[in-house]
């Protein structure tokens, strides 16, 4: 069978082919190029011009819910009994928490509040002295606060926690 096939009758059309053999069956197998552009563009993908991909980890941004966000980094650092802001509220916007550690120097139970006595956000976790937690990144965000709300920790004693966080405000 000759590659390529006229579409039309008499000088018409002539489509991309090539012979293949399905489920044992010799056919013609229209070629189908990739391409990529706006409206009207059309571009053939090469290593000059590749097809254009958005990667949603970059060094300094990523996509969350199809928006360019920042990651933003805080520091935990308190010994104070109650709630603590560790990240301020944002006007308009609420704080995702993508990635959290920190390590307790006492016995001490510990959680996230959406605003210094607002919702829980997570629920109080015991830790012994030296007792820590690791929540590697996720792209998800481990939990959300309400708009226009700081991000609190709460600590049930006078026991220094440290450590670190990452968030985005969106």
């Amino acid at each position: 069978m000759a590659e390529n096939v006229q579409i039309t009758a008499g000088s018409g059309t002539t489509i991309a082919t090539d012979d293949c053999t399905v489920n044992a069956v010799a056919v013609q197998v229209q070629r189908v190029k990739a391409g990529w552009g706006a409206d009207s563009v059309y571009n053939d993908p090469a290593v000059a011009a590749p097809i254009p991909v958005q990667n949603t980890i970059e060094t300094g941004q990523l996509s969350y819910l199809g928006a360019l966000v920042t990651p933003q980094y805080a520091v935990i650092d308190t010994s104070a009994s109650g709630n603590t802001t560790l990240v301020a509220a944002v006007t308009s916007k609420v704080i995702v928490v993508l990635s959290y550690d920190f390590v307790c120097d006492g016995t001490v139970a510990v959680k996230f509040t959406s605003g210094a006595g607002g919702t829980a956000l997570t629920g109080a976790q015991s830790f012994a002295a030296n007792g820590g937690i690791a929540k590697t990144f996720s792209p998800a965000g481990y939990f959300v606060t309400g708009s226009n709300t700081a991000l609190v920790i709460n600590l049930s004693a006078a026991i220094g926690v440290r450590g670190s966080l990452v968030y985005i405000a969106r």
